[in-house]
Protein backbone atom coordinates (compact mmCIF):
# COMPACT_ATOMS: atom_id res chain seq x y z
CA UNK A 1 0.00 0.00 0.00
CA UNK A 2 1.54 3.38 -0.97
CA UNK A 3 2.59 5.56 1.99
CA UNK A 4 -0.21 7.70 3.32
CA UNK A 5 -2.95 5.58 1.78
CA UNK A 6 -5.45 4.34 4.35
CA UNK A 7 -7.14 0.96 4.37
CA UNK A 8 -10.76 1.01 3.35
CA UNK A 9 -11.62 -2.23 5.14
CA UNK A 10 -11.72 -3.64 8.64
CA UNK A 11 -8.80 -6.06 8.91
CA UNK A 12 -10.47 -8.27 11.54
CA UNK A 13 -13.64 -8.53 9.47
CA UNK A 14 -11.59 -9.48 6.41
CA UNK A 15 -9.65 -12.07 8.43
CA UNK A 16 -12.96 -13.54 9.59
CA UNK A 17 -14.09 -13.88 5.98
CA UNK A 18 -10.75 -15.43 5.05
CA UNK A 19 -11.00 -17.88 7.94
CA UNK A 20 -14.45 -18.99 6.81
CA UNK A 21 -13.23 -19.45 3.24
CA UNK A 22 -10.26 -21.59 4.26
CA UNK A 23 -12.48 -23.45 6.73
CA UNK A 24 -15.02 -24.37 4.06
CA UNK A 25 -12.74 -24.92 1.05
CA UNK A 26 -9.37 -25.87 2.52
CA UNK A 27 -5.98 -24.40 1.75
CA UNK A 28 -5.08 -26.02 -1.57
CA UNK A 29 -8.51 -25.74 -3.21
CA UNK A 30 -8.78 -22.02 -2.50
CA UNK A 31 -7.24 -19.77 -5.15
CA UNK A 32 -6.26 -16.14 -4.80
CA UNK A 33 -9.12 -14.98 -7.07
CA UNK A 34 -11.67 -16.75 -4.85
CA UNK A 35 -9.98 -15.40 -1.72
CA UNK A 36 -10.05 -11.76 -2.79
CA UNK A 37 -13.64 -12.07 -4.03
CA UNK A 38 -14.79 -13.76 -0.81
CA UNK A 39 -12.82 -11.44 1.46
CA UNK A 40 -14.12 -8.37 -0.38
CA UNK A 41 -10.71 -6.82 -1.00
CA UNK A 42 -8.47 -6.33 -4.01
CA UNK A 43 -5.59 -8.63 -4.85
CA UNK A 44 -3.16 -5.78 -4.11
CA UNK A 45 -4.77 -5.17 -0.71
CA UNK A 46 -4.41 -8.86 0.13
CA UNK A 47 -0.70 -8.81 -0.71
CA UNK A 48 -0.07 -5.42 0.94
CA UNK A 49 -1.88 -6.31 4.16
CA UNK A 50 -1.35 -10.03 4.56
CA UNK A 51 1.48 -10.99 2.21
CA UNK A 52 1.21 -14.32 0.43
CA UNK A 53 -1.61 -16.85 0.61
CA UNK A 54 0.50 -18.84 3.11
CA UNK A 55 1.08 -15.76 5.29
CA UNK A 56 -2.65 -15.03 5.17
CA UNK A 57 -3.33 -18.61 6.27
CA UNK A 58 -1.01 -18.17 9.26
CA UNK A 59 -2.80 -14.92 10.19
CA UNK A 60 -6.14 -16.70 9.83
CA UNK A 61 -4.91 -19.48 12.12
CA UNK A 62 -3.97 -16.86 14.73
CA UNK A 63 -7.41 -15.29 14.26
CA UNK A 64 -9.05 -18.68 14.80
CA UNK A 65 -7.07 -19.13 18.02
CA UNK A 66 -8.10 -15.71 19.32
CA UNK A 67 -11.78 -16.17 18.47
CA UNK A 68 -13.02 -19.75 18.15
CA UNK A 69 -10.44 -21.45 20.38
CA UNK A 70 -10.66 -18.63 22.91
CA UNK A 71 -14.42 -19.30 23.07
CA UNK A 72 -13.82 -22.97 23.84
CA UNK A 73 -11.17 -22.14 26.45
CA UNK A 74 -13.52 -19.63 28.10
CA UNK A 75 -15.96 -22.48 28.72
CA UNK A 76 -13.35 -24.12 30.94
CA UNK A 77 -13.00 -20.97 33.05
CA UNK A 78 -16.67 -20.61 33.91
CA UNK A 79 -17.64 -20.73 37.57
CA UNK A 80 -19.24 -23.90 38.85
CA UNK A 81 -18.41 -27.51 38.15
CA UNK A 82 -15.05 -28.05 36.39
CA UNK A 83 -16.26 -31.40 35.05
CA UNK A 84 -19.38 -29.77 33.61
CA UNK A 85 -17.10 -27.19 31.97
CA UNK A 86 -15.15 -30.01 30.30
CA UNK A 87 -18.44 -31.46 29.08
CA UNK A 88 -19.34 -28.02 27.70
CA UNK A 89 -16.11 -28.00 25.67
CA UNK A 90 -16.94 -31.46 24.35
CA UNK A 91 -20.39 -30.15 23.33
CA UNK A 92 -18.68 -27.19 21.63
CA UNK A 93 -16.70 -29.57 19.40
CA UNK A 94 -19.70 -31.86 18.96
CA UNK A 95 -21.57 -28.85 17.59
CA UNK A 96 -18.71 -28.17 15.14
CA UNK A 97 -18.84 -31.80 14.03
CA UNK A 98 -22.58 -31.71 13.42
CA UNK A 99 -22.70 -28.24 11.84
CA UNK A 100 -24.81 -28.37 8.66
CA UNK A 101 -21.97 -26.84 6.61
CA UNK A 102 -19.85 -30.01 7.20
CA UNK A 103 -16.75 -27.89 7.68
CA UNK A 104 -15.38 -29.68 10.75
CA UNK A 105 -12.79 -27.91 12.89
CA UNK A 106 -10.44 -25.41 11.25
CA UNK A 107 -7.43 -26.75 13.19
CA UNK A 108 -8.21 -30.41 12.50
CA UNK A 109 -8.68 -29.64 8.81
CA UNK A 110 -5.36 -27.80 8.67
CA UNK A 111 -3.57 -30.60 10.55
CA UNK A 112 -4.69 -33.09 7.91
CA UNK A 113 -4.19 -30.89 4.85
CA UNK A 114 -1.30 -28.51 5.56
CA UNK A 115 0.49 -29.75 8.67
CA UNK A 116 2.37 -32.65 7.07
CA UNK A 117 3.84 -30.35 4.39
CA UNK A 118 4.70 -27.17 6.30
CA UNK A 119 6.82 -27.33 9.45
CA UNK A 120 6.02 -23.81 10.65
CA UNK A 121 2.27 -24.29 10.29
CA UNK A 122 2.55 -27.76 11.87
CA UNK A 123 4.22 -26.14 14.89
CA UNK A 124 1.46 -23.51 15.17
CA UNK A 125 -1.18 -26.24 14.94
CA UNK A 126 0.61 -28.32 17.58
CA UNK A 127 0.83 -25.27 19.85
CA UNK A 128 -2.91 -24.75 19.37
CA UNK A 129 -3.65 -28.32 20.45
CA UNK A 130 -1.27 -27.89 23.39
CA UNK A 131 -3.24 -24.84 24.54
CA UNK A 132 -6.46 -26.82 24.57
CA UNK A 133 -4.88 -29.91 26.09
CA UNK A 134 -3.23 -27.86 28.86
CA UNK A 135 -6.50 -26.10 29.67
CA UNK A 136 -8.36 -29.43 29.76
CA UNK A 137 -5.72 -30.95 32.03
CA UNK A 138 -5.86 -28.01 34.47
CA UNK A 139 -9.66 -28.22 34.60
CA UNK A 140 -9.58 -31.99 35.07
CA UNK A 141 -7.06 -31.62 37.92
CA UNK A 142 -9.47 -29.18 39.54
CA UNK A 143 -12.34 -31.61 38.99
CA UNK A 144 -10.36 -34.42 40.63
CA UNK A 145 -9.42 -32.15 43.56
CA UNK A 146 -13.11 -31.37 44.07
CA UNK A 147 -14.06 -35.04 43.95
CA UNK A 148 -15.91 -34.75 40.62
CA UNK A 149 -13.41 -37.00 38.84
CA UNK A 150 -12.51 -40.38 40.34
CA UNK A 151 -9.09 -40.35 42.06
CA UNK A 152 -7.75 -43.12 39.82
CA UNK A 153 -8.22 -40.96 36.69
CA UNK A 154 -5.03 -39.22 35.53
CA UNK A 155 -6.03 -35.70 34.38
CA UNK A 156 -3.03 -35.33 32.06
CA UNK A 157 -3.60 -38.67 30.32
CA UNK A 158 -7.34 -38.00 30.14
CA UNK A 159 -6.73 -34.57 28.56
CA UNK A 160 -4.61 -36.24 25.85
CA UNK A 161 -7.32 -38.84 25.23
CA UNK A 162 -9.94 -36.08 25.01
CA UNK A 163 -7.86 -34.20 22.41
CA UNK A 164 -7.63 -37.40 20.39
CA UNK A 165 -11.39 -37.92 20.62
CA UNK A 166 -12.15 -34.29 19.77
CA UNK A 167 -9.96 -34.39 16.66
CA UNK A 168 -11.51 -37.68 15.56
CA UNK A 169 -14.99 -36.37 16.24
CA UNK A 170 -14.61 -33.24 14.12
CA UNK A 171 -12.94 -35.12 11.26
CA UNK A 172 -15.60 -37.85 11.21
CA UNK A 173 -18.27 -35.13 11.34
CA UNK A 174 -17.12 -33.94 7.91
CA UNK A 175 -17.88 -37.36 6.43
CA UNK A 176 -21.47 -37.66 7.60
CA UNK A 177 -21.11 -41.47 7.47
CA UNK A 178 -23.78 -43.63 9.07
CA UNK A 179 -21.32 -46.30 10.21
CA UNK A 180 -19.16 -43.71 12.01
CA UNK A 181 -21.65 -41.84 14.17
CA UNK A 182 -20.63 -38.51 15.66
CA UNK A 183 -23.20 -39.13 18.39
CA UNK A 184 -21.60 -42.46 19.33
CA UNK A 185 -18.12 -40.95 19.39
CA UNK A 186 -19.37 -38.06 21.53
CA UNK A 187 -21.10 -40.44 23.95
CA UNK A 188 -17.98 -42.61 24.20
CA UNK A 189 -15.85 -39.55 24.87
CA UNK A 190 -18.20 -38.44 27.68
CA UNK A 191 -17.92 -41.93 29.17
CA UNK A 192 -14.19 -41.36 29.68
CA UNK A 193 -15.12 -38.78 32.32
CA UNK A 194 -17.12 -41.26 34.45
Amino acid sequence: MPPGRRKTFDEIEVLERGMNLFWLRGYEALGIAELVRGMGISRQSLYDTFGSKRELFIRVLDHYRSTQLAGALALLDRPGSPLENVRAVLRFFHDLATDSRCRGCFVANAIVEVGPHDEEIATLLGDTLDLLQGALARTLHEARNRGELPPHKCPDALAKALINSIMGLVIIGKLRQRHLSVEDIHAGTLNMLD
